[in-house]
């Protein structure tokens, strides 16, 4: 990767404009241990796995999981502040190897309303589709009151 990464907007939404909930997503490099194929199936499988993320999933902690397919979708620990890092991996012949990863910060858990909630879920799974697509760890910050 060339350059300095730039952050990414979350765009797209209703809630866009709220200045109580405001959520950047940048690009953090590429994803440690990315494996050297990954078949279409796992690609599909992890689009699935993603759509069924919610938002009191993000602030599960490990061993939870969601597993479609030939993938899971996991939570791999807390970070400093209440965040946590989440991943896809494939399970079936690569197993273990992330396909996706990202950082959900803590300042995200406040969202107070169903509308911010929602916001919050639905900039997850951008996050976690657009690493996904791009081959890089993604980082989701807010705040979000």
């Amino acid at each position: 990767m060339t350059g300095k990464a730039q952050p990414v907007e979350a765009i797209g939404s209703e809630l866009s404009n709220d200045p109580n909930c405001t959520i950047t997503i940048t690009p953090q490099g590429g994803i440690s241990y990315y494996p050297d194929n990954v078949a279409d199936n796992n690609i599909s499988d992890a689009q699935s796995a993603i759509d069924q993320l919610t938002f009191f999933d993000l602030w599960k902690l490990p061993p939870f999981r969601i597993d479609y397919g030939s993938v899971r979708l996991a939570v791999m620990g807390a970070i400093a502040g209440g965040g946590r890092t989440w991943q896809v991996q494939i399970i079936e012949g690569q197993e273990g190897f992330p396909i996706s990863s990202v950082l959900v910060q803590g300042n995200l858990v406040t969202a107070s309303t169903d509308e911010r909630r929602d916001y919050v879920q639905k900039m997850a799974r951008n996050a976690l589709n657009q690493s996904l697509s791009s081959r890089n760890t993604m980082d989701m910050t807010g705040p979000c009151k």
